[in-house]
């Protein structure tokens, strides 16, 4: 049996953080969820292993472009996926892939599994 990939979704909004793990989950993920950037943070802090980051581009705190950038140095290499409502947001950003809202339900899962698919003989638990 092969591992589900482990993927830390972050969103400040409790209604779309539980509808997009749920999307996720149902897409054949391990679904890790925060409600703030901070609280990912913590997570990616403590050792947690990932095998890519999903989190919303505005929430207040720690945005998801700041949380991006400190998850490339605890992880380098793990893929990140901004998601945003933002015609402007991480235009600039290297490296971070990014998806506007709204988004469809495989859009969503189909750009998290191109990330994974990206990283070649990485584990399926993540960096």
């Amino acid at each position: 049996m092969n591992a589900r990939p482990r993927i830390l979704l972050v969103d400040d909004d409790p209604a779309v953080l539980e509808l997009a793990a749920e999307v996720l989950d149902g897409a054949g993920f391990d679904v890790t969820t925060a409600s703030n950037g901070m609280a990912a943070l913590e997570k990616l802090q403590s050792g947690e292993r990932f095998a890519a980051l999903v989190t919303d581009h505005a929430m207040p705190g720690l945005p998801g472009d700041d949380l991006v950038s400190q998850a490339n140095k605890i992880a380098p290499g793990m893929p990140c996926l901004l998601v945003t409502g933002y015609g402007d947001a991480g235009e600039t950003a290297a490296g971070v892939h990014v998806l506007r809202k709204p988004y469809r339900a495989a859009e969503l899962s189909g750009t998290v599994q191109a990330l994974i698919e990206a990283r070649p003989g990485e584990s399926p638990g993540g960096f």
